[in-house]
């Protein structure tokens, strides 16, 4: 007998390069066989196609193919919304749930959902579902607290386009009619997008909240997203935890390494994409400050499409004790843990799971991690890993250094890691939750 239809709407899918969102997707997926959901996956793509993925059923739906600068700041994609009602006919689902937050991935998906009647769920994955500079982090520097203030979110948006905060406060004055009178005339440049940032912030914080109300459930994968949404007035009542996990059950814990204590430099990895948001060049710049510390860091980054500079910069930084390596599948992921002494996880931004964590607890090993996030809210400080502040080069140094002389300690927190969570176990939580607002069905 079928599952009760759920279309699962992320930012992409298989094949294409997933990220973390699209891993727990999957897994969700598989999880919630069990519980007698039937889950079909909806993504935007160039074209209109339909395939199985690993036993998934995969619509992709058209989106525009001609990027616009109300586009980048989220205005609804009606190409994507239209194709993507062909895949609501098809599948008919009892549930939408999206996990992801664009032009293409638009509360007009969910207007389309609503008309036969299907539920809506969304997934808070990534601080770009809210935070226009995509960061959350303001002016580049400093986590935020994620309250939208259209305001401040302006002058930080344009910061980001090398417009300085005093001369962003000057611009966040000009009225928003200048500068769409200027861009229906036809004059395009940095000045016309400069002035026109402010009124999309607003437009874009307006959408945010549009779509928080015509949900029925929206899920936090961490706590502090949750207080986040409850700050920018999402009713608690609405509000649902529910973290991730790691991927596979059966993700293979291999023993630890012959001889890992006390013998030979301390062996460090990172599991990641290479990305400034996450930090690596932290690492990179600390191993710098002690050279004489016998360490080894091995690299198994994943390079996406705009981040060329950003890596080039990481391997000119890079010294002999540093290896970039290719990247595996998961049972060669859990294998290069698990020959780690420690997995650094140097984010700069506020993770929400993040992946990488429960990965390292899957393999047995303790995680270096910056103080901030979900990282923070994973691992426990001198019980399963070390928690330092982010950007703080020195205080990652002094911690590498003091980690490769004292291998006891390191072993300690080896000995207190617990089994993880899984995303069987999210998968039976959000069974319940689909369960309860599927009852509530008049």
């Amino acid at each position: 007998m079928a599952g009760v239809p759920v279309l699962h709407v992320p930012y992409t899918f298989f094949p294409d390069q997933p990220g973390g969102t699209e891993i727990y997707v999957a897994a969700l997926i598989a999880g919630m066989r069990e519980h007698g959901y039937d889950g079909v996956v909806a993504a935007p793509a160039e074209i209109e196609s339909n395939y199985i993925h690993n036993g998934i059923r995969v619509h992709r739906f058209k989106k525009n193919p001609l990027p616009s600068l109300d586009a980048a700041y989220g205005a609804p994609d009606e190409m994507a919304a239209q194709s993507f009602r062909k895949i609501i006919e098809r599948v008919k689902p009892r549930i939408l749930h999206l996990h992801a937050h664009s032009a293409a991935v638009s509360e007009r998906l969910m207007d389309e959902a609503r008309k036969t009647g299907a539920k809506i769920f969304f997934s808070y994955h990534s601080p770009t579902v809210s935070c226009v500079r995509g960061t959350m982090m303001f002016m580049g520097d400093a986590v935020c607290d994620g309250v939208l203030d259209a305001r401040r979110c302006a002058v930080c948006t344009l910061q980001m386009h090398r417009i300085p905060e005093w001369a962003g406060k000057i611009i966040t004055g000009i009225p928003g009619s200048i500068g769409q009178a200027m861009s229906d005339a036809g004059i395009s440049g940095d000045i016309v997008t400069a002035v026109r940032i402010p009124a999309l912030v607003t437009e874009s914080h307006g959408r945010f909240r549009s779509l928080m109300g015509k949900c029925d459930r929206v899920v936090a994968v961490c706590r502090w997203v949750m207080e986040m949404l409850v700050a920018n007035g999402v009713p608690a009542s609405k509000l649902t935890l529910c973290r991730q996990g790691l991927p596979w059950d059966g993700f293979p814990r291999e023993p630890a390494r012959k001889g890992a204590y006390g013998k030979g430099p301390i062996r460090l990895g990172y599991f990641g994409r290479l990305d400034s948001t996450k930090g690596l060049d932290v690492v990179l710049d600390a191993l710098r400050r002690i050279p004489e510390v016998p360490v080894v860091l091995d690299v198994y980054g994943i390079e996406q499409p705009g981040s060329a500079a950003y890596v080039s910069r990481l391997r000119e930084s890079a010294d002999s004790r540093v290896c970039f390596r290719h990247p595996g599948g998961s049972r060669d992921v859990a294998r290069a843990m698990a020959e780690c002494d420690l997995i650094v996880a140097p984010s700069r931004w506020p993770e929400t799971g993040p992946l990488v964590v429960y990965e390292a607890f899957g393999a047995g090993t303790p995680v270096l991690g910056s103080n901030i996030g979900g990282i923070a809210e994973l691992v426990t400080g001198g019980v399963d890993g070390v928690l330092i502040a982010p950007n703080d080069i020195k205080a990652w140094a002094s911690c590498i250094a003091a980690l490769a002389a004292d291998r006891d300690r390191v072993a300690r927190l080896r000995n207190g890691i617990r089994a993880p969570r899984t995303m069987r176990d999210a998968a039976r939580e959000m069974a319940a939750h689909y369960q309860s607002v599927l009852a509530s069905i008049a």
